[in-house]
């Protein structure tokens, strides 16, 4: 692969990675605090005040969640963690193929002596990577968190790691879809929308599949069903662990969209930018 692609990819993605990592080590190190000064027994009884027909959104029992690694798994499902970790894969995704044609650059690109799939594969590889460092950086905020705080009953760090890897997974998964829409369009604008309203729809999808029994069948329609990083930090045993499924599905579904993708790009015409 030329060397110039890897520069450009690096380039491009280094500033918002380095601010999104330390974002989320930073508000996981915060939460981490802010949970510590709950006692256990005050945070059951504030659970127990949620109505009974939102209690199924939450995905675990009240009992897990009234423990200190229930406390602490909010964070890989919390509103600031999706942001950052949605926003890297939209933005990554987006920025490969139309934000490029948008640009003007995917002429000169394509004018180096590369394939075109590469054009797309090395932003790809960068993505996976920053996507694995912001998994990792809430895991690392939570290590940094128990550290410096005194957390009654810290739970294990271990305990963490398939929330993370899922979170990854979920990530990645995104990324793809994102580059697939990608590489139909010419404007990155676009794209952001149309993989924003597919976040969104899929989100929409996954809570009314959760308040809804008779509407179960509705997790078979959006991807964020096989993102349950708390079920797989509270509930999962080491024997007959859903995370294998979950996360290797996750990763295919990435993949196939990524796939998906070069086989547009090769198969298109570049436009002039808009």
């Amino acid at each position: 692969m030329n060397l110039a692609l890897w520069k450009k990819a690096v380039a491009d993605a280094w500033l918002s990675l380095i601010v999104s990592s330390a974002l989320l080590i930073l508000f996981c190190c915060a939460f981490v605090w802010l949970m510590s000064r709950f006692d256990v027994g005050a945070w059951s009884a504030l659970l127990n005040l949620l109505p009974n027909f939102l209690q199924p959104m939450l995905g675990v029992p009240l009992a897990k969640l009234a423990t200190p690694a229930g406390q602490l798994s909010i964070l890989f499902v919390h509103v600031i963690t999706l942001l950052v970790c949605v926003g890297w894969a939209v933005g990554r995704g987006s920025d490969s193929i139309s934000g490029e044609i948008g640009r003007g650059t995917m002429d000169l690109l394509l004018s180096l002596p590369v394939w075109r799939i590469t054009v797309m594969a090395v932003p790809a590889v960068v993505a996976t990577l920053g996507a694995a460092l912001l998994a990792a950086s809430v895991w690392a905020g939570i290590a940094v968190g128990l550290l410096c705080t005194r957390f009654p009953n810290p739970p294990s760090l271990a305990q963490f790691g398939p929330g993370a890897v899922n979170l990854f997974a979920m990530t990645f998964c995104l990324t793809g879809v994102t580059t697939l829409i990608s590489s139909f369009n010419r404007d990155r604008w676009r794209t952001i929308s149309l993989a924003g309203g597919f976040f969104v729809v899929s989100l929409i999808l996954k809570i009314i599949g959760r308040m809804w029994p008779e509407g179960s069948w509705l997790h078979y329609l959006t991807f964020l069903s096989l993102f349950q990083p708390q079920e797989l930090i509270l509930l999962a045993g080491p024997e007959g662990s859903p995370a294998l499924r979950y996360d290797a599905t996750l990763l295919l579904l990435g993949l196939i969209g990524y796939a998906a993708a070069g086989v547009v790009l090769w198969r298109r015409d570049i436009p002039a930018p808009l």
